[in-house]
């Protein structure tokens, strides 16, 4: 027998809040496990872009990069920083935000970019000239850093062996003049004069008995001879700070036309002297290759080129200075 329409109707009505109810429940199972998924995902390490998972302990948090230009920056923005690190004096320092490091980062995204390759030539002869001021003032770690970079800009340049010759030869220096320090300072002091003897003799005088006193008293001590007194020592000589001649504002020297016509390359090694008032006199031509193709801009550059002289204990003197200067064509 067939249920009538009124009874299909309540069956209908009874079962509708349960089914309601059993979807409500899956979409809320469905819901958590998305929601689990997406949080584990979230703490594994490159799974979600600009999330860092926490380093594990016991283990050092991924170093951050020196300069954000080599990830970050595009060539545009390169140009711009290396152009404000230029106006501000920012040749070859600080480390990751410097003009030398913006063009560096310019080649390693495009190698033939004849901007920042015409750049570091010009950067070159001021950039070697601080690290030997580093190297001069004990500041190692910094010069290794210009070297460095200056062997990523023109890794023939000889100019390069002269400055890691003077690197090596500077720290051996120091590390002979700590160890003589250190052997000085571990020698035992000299021994004083004892006068232990004379106190024993004295001693046994005064105890011998007294019926021998005149025969075995000993003879009368000679009187102490008061000391010289010591020689004044000279007033010291005043102490200031001793440092090489310092390059201010470098000017790069220009290309001859005829030469940047042929294609042709060169350096030249300019000697020159630098007074104590920072001027420049008697720039010569010591060599060069090709000769006489560059000798001219070459004494031009130097004799323009700003200087801070030589101290001598915080005195300036005049100091004869020798550069080499390089000629290269952008790639």
């Amino acid at each position: 027998m067939k249920p009538s329409l009124p009874d299909m109707r309540s069956v209908r009505g009874s079962a509708l809040p349960k089914i309601i109810v059993g979807v409500l429940v899956i979409a809320a199972l469905a819901g958590g496990a998305w929601w689990y998924l997406n949080r584990q995902n979230s703490a594994v390490p490159g799974t979600a872009p600009g999330v860092t998972a926490p380093a594990a302990p016991g283990e050092e948090a991924p170093a951050a990069a020196v300069s954000p230009a080599v990830e970050e920056l595009s060539i545009d923005q390169l140009y711009r920083e290396a152009r404000k690190a230029m106006s501000e004096q920012r040749m070859v320092a600080p480390a990751g935000n410097n003009a030398l490091e913006y063009y560096l980062a310019i080649i390693e995204k495009d190698p033939t970019n004849s901007g920042a390759n015409d750049a570091l030539r010009e950067l070159f002869p001021f950039a070697s000239g601080t690290a030997e001021q580093e190297i001069n003032q004990g500041n190692f770690d910094e010069a290794g850093r210009i070297i460095a970079s200056l062997a990523k800009a023109d890794p023939s340049n000889y100019t390069l062996t002269i400055l890691r010759s003077k690197l090596d030869a500077k720290k051996k220096q120091i590390e002979l003049q700590e160890a003589q320090a250190a052997a000085a300072a571990a020698a035992p002091p000299p021994p004083k004069p004892s006068t232990e003897t004379e106190t024993a003799s004295s001693t046994e005088a005064a105890e011998a008995p007294s019926g021998t006193a005149a025969a075995t008293a000993a003879p009368p001590a000679p009187a102490p001879v008061a000391p010289k007194p010591a020689p004044t020592p000279p007033p010291a000589a005043p102490v200031g700070e001793t440092r090489d001649v310092e390059v201010v504002t470098p000017v790069a020297p220009s290309y001859p036309s005829q030469a940047a016509r042929n294609r042709e390359e060169g350096w030249v090694e300019v000697e020159f002297t630098v007074t104590a008032e920072g001027t420049v006199q008697d720039a010569k031509v010591t060599a060069s290759d090709p000769a006489r193709v560059f000798d001219r801009e070459a004494i031009r550059s130097i004799e323009r080129t700003k200087f801070n002289p030589r101290l001598e204990n915080g005195v300036p003197v005049s100091a004869t200075v020798r550069r080499r200067i390089e000629f290269k064509l952008g790639r």
